[in-house]
């Protein structure tokens, strides 16, 4: 995963809104883990059952991971937008533990493949061909460290949906079960 020019306009969290040089508005970002009642002001989780889905399940139970701003479009041809995360300020984590979750998530794929008796590298080209992976500088509740953003590019809005699935299940459930297991 390489280090992103583009921070989505902060680094800051959480961040107040702002409006664009070409007039469109960056709604503010805000920490659901510690105001789950503003849940209902994301637009993206409005648009998409996965994506609501997501930002519950990551920020309103118990976990590793913490989402800081999404944003879905669907345009005419395509369904894109990005959604940021970090771990949260209280999990202990390393910078390359950060930069190696595109890797993890790969891996998780192929463990999919397997679990379904899939053609290996099904899963993991395809999200290879939909979602790029990035990270940038965060600070967070005076700590320094950093965002993950994974942008996505698809042609449906079901294809979108499958990437949020699996990025809800990877964060919640199976990164943090193989992390135990690596300690």
């Amino acid at each position: 995963m390489e280090k992103s020019l583009d921070n989505n306009g902060y680094i800051d969290f959480p961040f107040p809104v702002t409006t664009n040089e070409d007039g469109s508005v960056n709604p503010s970002g805000f920490d659901l883990t510690q105001q789950p009642e503003r849940i209902d002001e994301i637009k993206a989780g409005k648009d998409s059952e996965n994506m609501r889905r997501l930002l519950e399940e990551v920020n309103l139970q118990e976990g590793l991971f913490m989402t800081l701003a999404c944003d879905r479009q669907q345009r005419p041809d395509r369904v894109c937008g990005f959604i940021d995360i970090a771990f949260r300020p209280d999990v202990v984590h390393t910078h390359d533990e950060a930069e190696e979750l595109e890797a993890r998530f790969e891996h998780y794929l192929g463990c999919q493949e397997n679990q379904h008796e899939m053609p290996a590298g099904t899963l993991v080209n395809y999200a290879r061909a939909v979602l790029d992976w990035g990270w940038s500088p965060l600070h967070l509740r005076q700590q320094h460290y950093e965002k993950i953003t994974v942008r996505f590019y698809c042609q449906q809005p079901e294809d979108a949906e499958w990437c949020f699935d699996h990025l809800r299940h990877f964060l919640v459930s199976w990164y943090p079960a193989w992390r135990c297991r690596q300690r």
